[in-house]
């Protein structure tokens, strides 16, 4: 769905903002359709954009990037997740 151009644009997306919420406007795809579409609901669609979730399934990961054409990596950059540190200083 998604051109080259638009993942390198996608690519391009801070860590801090989300990638799936670009991948949606790049493709022209609402949420309601992208739900729709992968038999999900448009609020846990919305949810994960907005980043509510500290983490999703390997499964709906793939989902996603299969419904754009792109790596996981691509809508979920592991740059974009921080480890704690549990050690204690």
């Amino acid at each position: 769905m998604l051109t080259k151009t638009h993942i390198q644009a996608l690519r391009r997306v801070p860590d801090d903002q989300s990638r799936l919420g670009k991948a949606l406007e790049l493709g022209g795809v609402t949420q309601t359709a992208m739900a729709q579409d992968l038999g999900l609901t448009q609020t846990y669609i919305s949810d994960v954009v907005r980043a509510r979730y500290q983490t999703i399934t390997v499964q709906n990961a793939y989902r996603f990037s299969n419904y754009f054409g792109c790596t996981i990596e691509d809508l979920f950059p592991l740059s974009a997740f921080r480890v704690k540190d549990t050690s204690q200083s």
